[in-house]
């Protein structure tokens, strides 16, 4: 039977966000999050989460926002004059390109010191992705598959979603809501993270599904979705939050899209258990 895994990613980023991802697995589906351990209200999302034994945690690897777990002084090439992370995913992967030793050093220490100060909360770690998708950039994969494998971390997600079937199971959805979602940047961050995934040539048993909807999920993109034959499981990655509570503390809102209204929308897409109903294998044909 397919395992069906619903990640909250930006646990830790904001109350807003904690307390939509808290609401999400007592009262809908979700059963997996990605922690932001370096983040403002990362403590706050680790006693949640010691509340609910039944939620999957991991990493969400970040080396894009805010300050870094290891000391500035260590990562000169992640690191501005301010002590905070200052590179977009655009500079980490042409940083990868011209100064790809350095970089590799320097984010292996960032990236043990996320790790070693996740696992200090006591927290079983289930995966670890990375925010901005900045993992998948192969001089980080490099790291992160070794880190992977010394910290016996089972999963690392990987963009391995094929566009035919999204497209191909989601006709109607496209129809009812326009193309402006494929518009907006998705289908070139899709092909890129595609590629780079096929660069880094890992492979899992758990299909991704959602890529070219980020940010943008509701109901109606689970009505009859399809995936592949070959997989243990599908990952349906999936940001909710309460932007009524995030909009009452502006001064610890770094990312504009903490106040979208999709993540209410998303939130009440995880509310709805019958989602779990609209995702399945695709049947087999017989000749």
């Amino acid at each position: 039977m397919l395992e069906k895994i619903f990640n909250a990613d930006d646990f830790g980023i904001s109350k807003g966000v904690n307390a939509a991802i808290v609401k999400a697995h007592k009262e809908g589906i979700l059963n997996s999050t990605s922690l932001m351990i370096n983040q403002k209200y990362a403590a706050e999302a680790v006693e949640a989460a010691k509340k609910m034994p039944a939620l999957r945690i991991g990493l969400h690897l970040n080396l894009t926002n805010e300050y870094p777990a290891a000391e500035a002084n260590k990562i000169p090439l992640l690191v501005g004059s301010d002590g905070k992370l200052k590179n977009g995913f655009v500079k980490l992967l042409w940083l990868s390109i011209i100064k790809s030793q350095e970089l590799q050093k320097q984010v292996e220490i960032e990236i043990r010191a996320q790790i070693e100060k996740y696992l200090q909360t006591g927290l079983e770690l289930k995966h670890i992705d990375g925010h901005r998708h900045v993992h998948l950039i192969p001089v980080i994969f490099r790291v992160v598959r070794d880190m992977a494998a010394q910290y016996n971390i089972p999963r690392i997600r990987v963009m391995n979603e094929n566009i035919f079937y999204t497209l191909k199971y989601n006709r109607q959805n496209i129809k009812k809501l326009g193309l402006p979602h494929f518009l907006d940047g998705s289908l070139i961050k899709y092909a890129l993270l595609r590629f780079l995934s096929w660069v880094n040539n890992y492979h899992t048993d758990v299909y991704f599904y959602t890529m070219l909807w980020t940010c943008k999920i509701s109901r109606d993109l689970f009505d009859n979705v399809k995936i592949p034959h070959g997989y243990r499981a599908v990952e349906v990655m999936i940001h909710p939050g309460m932007p009524e509570i995030d909009q009452k503390t502006p001064e610890d809102v770094w990312d504009e899209n903490i106040l979208s209204p999709y993540r209410a929308t998303e939130l009440q897409t995880l509310l709805d258990k019958n989602v779990l109903n609209g995702i399945n294998v695709e049947e087999q044909k017989n000749d």
